[in-house]
C-alpha cells in the first residue's frame, strides 16, 4: 500500500512538474502555457460564466454583473461624505423615496435614460405628484453599479453629482433602486432626490433652486470604475482571475528560462511565448473585471 501511494504521488508530481514548471523534460515549455493548456483554460473559465450565469439569471450570459444596491447603504455612504466634508447628514424623506421610485419606474416604462423624459416630463414632476414641497431639489442617477459604496464613489468622482450630495443646503433625501429592461438590457437603475422643505413667505416649486447632474454615460474616474467593478466581482470570476494567475506565473517562469528553449524557438517570436501569454491573460483579467462589475452616472 505504501509502495502503491508512492507511486501516484511521483506521478502526480511528475504530472504537475510538466504542466507548471519549466525544466528539460518539457522543453522548458511548461503545458499549461502551450496552446492546448492555453485553450483548456480558456474553455473552463467561458463555460464556468455561461453556467453561473444562467443559475443566478435564468439567462445564458458572460461575465455578467452581480448588484446589491441597498438604499439604507446608500445613506449610510452619502451621509459618510458628507461628514467628511463637515456638513450634517441628511434625513430619509418617505416622500422623496415614493418620488424616486416613481421616476425610476417611469425610466423602465419608457426605456430613456435621462433626467427629463422622452415626452419632456421634467424631474420635479414626481416631487410635486408626492406633495413635497420644497425651496431647493436635486436629483442624481445612476446604474448598473455593484452595490452602494461604488455608486456613491461613482457620483463622488464627478463634480456635478458631487455637487448634490455635499450640497448644504439639502436636509432630506430620498433613494429607489429599481431593477428592469432598459435598452434591452437588464438594469439595476438608482434615482435620488436631494432637498429642504419649502419655508412658507420664502420660496415656491415655481422659483425653486432645482440642480441636476448631467447625464452624460459616465463611469466616473477609470480608478473609480475599477475599483467599483473589484467590489462586484462574483465567485465564479475570482476562481477564474486565480486561473489567469496561475497562468501569468507560469508564463513568467517560462520567459525567464527562455534561452533554454528548443534552438528551433529561439530565433523566432515563440522564444517571447512567455512574455505574449503573460499580456494576454493579464489583459483577459482586467477585461473581466471591467466587464463584471461598474456602471454609469
Amino acid at each position: 500500500m505504501t509502495t502503491s501511494a508512492s507511486k501516484k504521488r511521483n506521478h502526480l508530481k511528475h504530472h504537475a512538474r510538466k504542466l507548471l514548471v519549466p525544466h528539460k523534460g518539457n522543453q522548458f515549455r511548461p503545458h499549461l502555457v502551450r496552446l492546448k493548456g492555453i485553450t483548456i483554460v480558456l474553455a473552463v473559465i467561458v463555460l464556468a460564466q455561461i453556467v453561473y450565469g444562467f443559475a443566478t439569471t435564468g439567462h445564458i450570459a458572460v461575465l455578467g454583473r452581480v448588484t446589491t444596491v441597498d438604499a439604507t447603504q446608500l445613506l449610510a455612504e452619502t451621509n459618510n461624505a458628507r461628514a467628511k466634508a463637515g456638513l450634517p447628514a441628511l434625513t430619509v424623506n418617505e416622500d422623496l423615496n415614493r418620488a424616486a421610485g416613481l421616476k425610476a419606474q417611469d425610466m423602465i416604462t419608457n426605456d430613456y435614460w435621462s433626467h427629463n423624459s422622452p415626452t419632456g416630463v421634467s424631474p420635479w414632476k414626481w416631487l410635486t405628484d408626492v406633495g413635497y414641497n420644497y425651496s431647493i431639489a436635486g436629483e442624481n442617477l445612476a446604474k448598473n453599479y455593484p452595490n452602494a459604496a461604488a455608486t456613491v464613489d461613482a457620483w463622488m468622482a464627478s463634480p456635478s453629482h458631487r455637487q448634490n450630495i455635499l450640497n448644504q443646503k439639502y436636509t432630506d433625501v430620498g433613494f429607489a433602486v429599481t431593477e428592469g429592461v432598459l435598452g434591452e438590457q437588464d438594469t439595476t437603475l438608482v434615482v435620488a432626490y436631494y432637498g429642504a422643505p419649502q419655508v412658507a413667505g420664502v420660496a415656491t416649486p415655481g422659483d425653486s433652486e432645482l440642480n441636476v447632474a448631467p447625464v452624460t454615460g459616465d463611469i466616473g474616474s477609470i480608478l473609480a470604475y475599477f475599483m467599483s467593478a473589484l467590489q462586484s466581482l462574483s465567485p465564479v470570476t475570482i476562481i477564474s482571475l486565480m486561473l489567469l494567475t496561475s497562468v501569468v506565473i507560469v508564463a513568467s517562469l517560462a520567459h525567464h528560462f527562455r534561452r533554454l528553449l528548443p534552438k528551433g524557438w529561439r530565433k523566432t517570436w515563440r522564444s517571447h511565448h512567455g512574455l505574449f501569454t503573460i499580456v494576454g491573460a493579464v489583459g483577459l483579467a482586467l477585461a473581466m473585471i471591467f466587464a463584471t462589475g461598474g456602471g454609469q452616472i
